[in-house]
């Protein structure tokens, strides 16, 4: 099949790369002259594992191209997938985007071609989709094509592994009277090994939706189960192993530490929270939810200065790691920078490194302030603590015996819960975790007693939980 992608971000890239693996012709359609130069020269603009290799080789044998040109695009294409942004800079709902491309886009479509909508939109603006589209065809004197909306559920660092073998694919019904639609995307998804459920528009829309608030609903429990953990001397790796065997409940996304980040939890979370609100609608679960996330961030903050003495000012505080996840260059409401933020307000030295040249460098122009530095050690030399935000395999492998000795005191806040316990405290840190208490070098493998403070939790060895939480971590979504 002919296929158009129309926005070539993280969504539509990968879309448009794992289309032509699957032997159809695909055009990228991207108005950014930018991003549309990098990838007519062979450089991908963004960070996703495999994904220069699968653009590369397909770009290679002709069935991937690239054009700034809608109407060359567009006119001889079965199928066209919109997967444009749809929040603005600060994380907003915005139909803004969307509204332009399809004003743009949809007069010069195919009059049997399937519009087919990847982008993330919520279910007011999925009600008006149809008559918008319908509108636009009507003013171009051209019949009307069935719309279609075909939510996305890869999660970045896995994007090409999740949209290859998807869990379900998803086929909501905007408007397809005779069918056509619902046909055409089978078409398109005759590769997959996965259900291809057909739904109303809306049912689709929420049902990703649900699924990215479900997940930052269990991550936020976990987060208030390990406020329990340090409450009374338990351990949350340990705990949620147990409750992992329950497979009503399953141990994915039950992983304590500052919280989730990235471009669909944080936004989707809150602007739920704020929409249902101006309909009537009571959402205090996944307001508790969003709470408890930012919560996190101030959490972290806080025990790095009682960690500190009680005092952050001129304290040199290294943060390991600034992209809201492993695996990718992405800054998008990564925790680090309200970290940092926080951290300058009340009078730190904040030098912080990434393994993402990329995010390094976008970071220093986000955060008044903050100093990013090219190497951990360089981060790490003299500082007072050190915080893990990104629990990238690299400040795993560190020799912390080593780091120990370049830091000014080896103190450390591990926001991830990436780390061993033990390890970090047999090195000569005083290791403190979210739900895991803390361990001081003389404690290891001994109990502390339970007592008001965050020095009173236990200190424990690391559980096999633990042990794995690095791999854990970065096979999990949008966290």
């Amino acid at each position: 099949m002919r296929i158009t992608v129309v926005g070539l971000g993280y969504v539509g890239l990968v879309t448009a790369a794992g289309l032509a693996r699957w032997d159809h012709e695909v055009i990228g359609l991207e108005a950014d002259p930018e991003r549309l130069s990098s990838l007519l020269n062979g450089q991908v603009p963004l960070h996703e594992p495999g994904l220069d290799e699968l653009v590369q080789t397909y770009a290679a044998a002709g069935t991937l191209r690239f054009s700034g040109k809608p109407a060359e695009a567009l006119g001889s294409a079965h199928v066209v997938m919109v997967a444009v942004g749809t929040t603005d800079a600060e994380g907003n709902w915005q139909t803004a985007t969307i509204l332009r491309c399809l004003s743009d886009v949809v007069p010069l479509m195919a009059d049997d071609g399937v519009l087919v909508v990847r982008s993330t939109i919520p279910p007011d603006f999925v009600r008006q989709l149809g008559a918008i589209v319908d509108e636009i065809r009507d003013q171009a004197a051209r019949p009307r094509v069935p719309v279609m909306l075909n939510p996305e559920f890869t999660r970045e660092s896995q994007a090409v592994a999740d949209f290859l073998g998807p869990d379900r694919v998803v086929a909501g019904i905007i408007r397809d009277p005779d069918g056509h639609g619902v046909r055409t995307l089978r078409r398109v998804y005759h590769r997959v090994d996965a259900p291809i459920i057909v739904m109303r528009g809306v049912d689709a829309s929420l049902s990703k939706l649900g699924a990215n608030l479900f997940l930052a609903t269990k991550i936020s429990f976990a987060n208030e189960l390990a406020r329990l953990c340090d409450a009374y001397g338990g351990r949350v790796d340990e705990v949620v192993g147990a409750m992992a065997y329950d497979a009503r409940i399953g141990g994915s996304f039950l992983k304590a530490g500052i919280g989730f980040g990235g471009s669909c939890l944080p936004h989707q979370v809150t602007q739920t929270v704020r929409n249902a609100a101006r309909i009537g609608v009571a959402t205090p679960l996944l307001a508790a939810v969003d709470q408890i996330n930012h919560d996190q961030r101030v959490e972290l903050v806080d025990r790095l200065q009682e960690l500190t003495g009680g005092e952050l000012k001129g304290r040199k505080i290294a943060l390991l790691g600034l992209t809201f996840k492993p695996g990718t260059d992405d800054l998008r409401e990564a925790p680090a920078l309200t970290v940092a933020s926080l951290l300058v307000e009340r009078g730190a030295i904040v030098v912080a490194y990434d393994p993402m040249e990329r995010a390094r460098s976008r970071a220093a122009t986000m955060v008044d302030g903050l100093i990013v530095v090219a190497t951990a050690a360089e981060a790490l030399v003299d500082a007072d603590a050190a915080a893990l935000v990104t629990e990238w395999a690299e400040f795993a492998g560190l020799d912390w015996e080593a780091v120990a000795g370049m830091m000014r005191q080896a103190l450390i806040v591990d926001g991830r819960n990436a780390l061993a316990p033990d390890v970090l405290a047999r090195a000569g840190f005083t290791y403190v975790g979210f739900g895991r208490g803390r361990m001081d070098p003389e404690e290891v493998g001994s109990t502390v007693p339970v007592v008001p403070g965050l020095s009173s939790v236990v200190a424990g060895q690391t559980s096999p939980a633990a042990a794995l939480g690095l791999t854990e971590a970065t096979a999990l979504g949008d966290y």
